[in-house]
């Protein structure tokens, strides 16, 4: 029977070697606060090309206590990724970290403290910063169809003048402590290993983009919170890679992804059950070529 260890930081890589040894130190880093029989680092590897395999091995050898790598054979995908590492190694609590994440060990005692404060609180997001030290837009409101299609068709500066809608929270003044949100991106989030056990993580339809915040409504309507505590952060690698050209294929997979989440949560509507039906018989082409979003 696996033990369950008190906090483990989950990282699922693909093709990430450029910034993955970053990530796994900032989370060893954060483990030295713990007995490492109670914290483990687990990486979950999308079949990648580059060297993230041979990092996950070095660190693998290096922390046999503490690290776990797991080699897949073949790109299952963001969701299935995490979900496939969180079952690895069953925990009181989880940190998903994306391989362009770095942070500081202090930064999980202010997530802890908010996670803990309240029964009903489920997901805690920090403050995500550049690398210049700017906040991101990380925290968003829960999207309209109408906000993405024309965001996507018509650019976000354009959208701003004929489509009124506080997607980023712009209208919120930064707040000095916790606030609930709507949610959070899955870049770097500490969620309870409670709720996880009820509910699981990622909803595995979503191959990339969406499960995220598919994951907050799901912890919405399950009746817990999701919050924002800004007095923890951490510098996020922000590449944007589906949004920096109206067409390309990461475009593609957010467009289906964002059909999928509205299908998902409007089953009544029949434009949405068809919509459903296409993409399920749809294939993914070239899924194998997609890397972690960011």
């Amino acid at each position: 029977m696996t033990v369950k260890c008190d906090i483990s930081f989950i990282i699922v890589s693909h093709n990430s070697a450029k910034t993955l040894r970053g990530s796994i130190e900032s989370c060893l880093m954060a483990v030295e606060t713990y007995n490492s029989s109670q914290a483990r680092v687990v990486v979950y590897d999308n079949a990648s090309s580059d060297d993230s395999p041979k990092i996950i091995n070095e660190f693998a050898q290096k922390y046999p206590d503490t690290f776990i790598g797991i080699q897949g054979i073949r790109n299952l995908g963001f969701a299935r990724g995490n979900n496939q590492a969180v079952a690895a190694s069953p925990s009181r609590e989880y940190v998903l970290v994306n391989p362009d994440v770095i942070f500081k060990p202090e930064t999980i005692k202010y997530l802890q403290n908010t996670l803990y404060s309240a029964p009903d609180i489920a997901i805690v997001c920090p403050k995500l910063l550049h690398l210049d030290r700017t906040p991101q837009k990380s925290i968003r409101r829960f999207p309209t169809f109408t906000y993405l299609f024309l965001k996507h068709f018509v650019g976000e500066k354009f959208l701003r003048l004929i489509y009124t809608f506080d997607y980023y929270y712009a209208e919120m003044p930064q707040p000095e402590k916790a606030v609930e949100i709507n949610w959070g991106i899955g870049a770097f989030m500490m969620i309870s290993g409670d709720y996880i056990a009820k509910y699981g993580l990622f909803d595995e339809r979503f191959f990339l983009y969406f499960e995220d915040v598919s994951l907050c409504v799901d912890a919405w309507q399950n009746g817990y919170r999701v919050l924002y505590q800004p007095q923890a952060s951490a510098l996020h690698l922000y590449r944007q890679a589906s949004t920096s050209s109206k067409f390309n294929y990461l475009t593609f997979i957010h467009i289906i992804s964002a059909l999928k989440f509205f299908a998902k949560y409007r089953p009544y509507q029949i434009q949405w059950q068809v919509i459903s039906w296409l993409i399920k018989v749809t294939p993914v082409w070239r899924s194998h070529e997609l890397g972690l979003r960011s």
